[in-house]
């Protein structure tokens, strides 16, 4: 049986990404969006906002972006004091996968904590 959710969040994706220069572009539930998709930053950002209003997802608290994404560009300065210093460190980026987007969808809303632990749990 098909998974009509899924089957929407990869028609919405494909219309997004559009199409690769070579091959095919290979939609999976594990996808990554910063890493696999490679949407960062900015586009990032349009990506799940354009996702949320098109499939009505409520973030009662705010999306975390920064959770889940870098900025588009390195910030020289914070990047060599993080060196010396663990105060001007990052934190690591979690990733966010389209499965968990399937998730918040079937859910009808984002809550960070759940759609990570359904994902692990996947």
């Amino acid at each position: 049986m098909a998974d009509q959710i899924w089957e929407q969040l990869e028609a919405f994706a494909r219309g997004e990404l559009g199409r690769p220069l070579f091959g095919r572009l290979e939609l999976k539930p594990e996808s990554r969006i910063e890493e696999d998709l490679r949407l960062t930053g900015v586009d990032a950002v349009e990506f799940i906002d354009k996702w949320a209003e098109k499939f009505n997802i409520e973030a009662p608290d705010g999306f975390p972006y920064a959770r889940y994404f870098g900025p588009d560009s390195l910030d020289v300065v914070r990047a060599v004091a993080g060196l010396f210093s663990k105060k001007f460190r990052d934190a690591p980026l979690v990733p966010i996968t389209l499965g968990m987007l399937a998730e918040a969808m079937r859910r009808g809303k984002w809550n960070t904590a759940e759609i990570e632990a359904a994902s692990a749990r996947n």
